[in-house]
């Protein structure tokens, strides 16, 4: 049976993934980002060096301790890295699932722009602490959507974030930004595996993006969670385990034909 590969978003941690994981009929493998730690999980306070040195470090993670057929499936920065997977260890994923991904940007100027964007919220985990990070980062027009959520869930989000290290999750957005990540969206033609692509449905900016890489993708598949906005895994975990055991299912069959 393949395994399912989980990479969280950023700031979050392998129990971001608890109750999608509870629901998943394949057996799970959650992955520690570096840069994120904390004393109920394995700790990785030392920040990467850059975004391919922490793709490379993952999937010598994976090859160690997941033994195949493995999918993989990332969040937010989680699919920023599982894309990373894909291009540069084709071999390791029969198949992926991307949950509001994005494939990277081009054009130096909007990467310098990105960069400054990275460097300031660093400094301000840095400099003004997780409390303050959070509630910042929690006010995003991204996560509006979040706002109707239980009080229970998003009280255990905060509780995940504020464990960090500040100067190791500081590191992380400086190296593992959108600003430092390389431009993927060349080698999209070259990502063999099918590639399930996964957004909510009030998340408009990365519906967009999905589809655009859709097009480029040799084998790839748009799904739209409706009533959800980015972090479908914390909104919808149930709609979102049900997509991944399909994928997972599909994946499965394939490998037996």
């Amino acid at each position: 049976m393949t395994t399912a590969v989980l990479i969280h978003g950023f700031s979050g941690s392998p129990a971001s993934w608890r109750r999608v994981e509870a629901l998943l009929d394949a057996p799970s493998h959650a992955l520690a980002v570096c840069g994120h730690g904390g004393e109920t999980w394995p700790a990785i306070s030392r920040g990467p060096a850059s975004f391919e040195a922490e793709v490379d470090r993952l999937g010598a993670v994976v090859r160690a301790e997941v033994p195949p057929p493995r999918g993989v499936v990332g969040y937010s920065l989680g699919g920023r890295l599982a894309l990373g997977l894909l291009v540069r260890h084709p071999d390791l994923f029969l198949g992926a699932a991307l949950i509001g991904a994005n494939p990277g940007i081009g054009g130096e100027d909007a990467r310098v722009a990105r960069r400054r964007d990275d460097e300031r919220w660093a400094r301000l985990i840095e400099e003004e602490g997780l409390a303050a990070f959070d509630s910042e980062w929690s006010a995003l027009p991204l996560f509006a959507s979040q706002h109707d959520l239980d009080a229970g869930r998003l009280a255990e989000q905060r509780r995940t974030r504020l464990r960090h290290d500040p100067a190791a999750l500081g590191a992380a957005m400086r190296v593992l930004g959108l600003g430092a990540m390389p431009d993927y969206r060349p080698a999209l033609r070259d990502v063999a595996c099918p590639v399930e692509l996964i957004v909510g449905g009030l998340d408009t900016k990365f519906e967009a993006l999905a589809r655009q890489m859709a097009e480029t993708l040799p084998n790839a598949a748009v799904h739209v969670v409706e009533g959800a906005g980015h972090n479908v895994l914390l909104e919808a975990p149930a709609e979102l385990a049900r997509l991944l055991n399909a994928t997972l299912g599909k994946v499965d069959r394939d490998n037996r034909s």
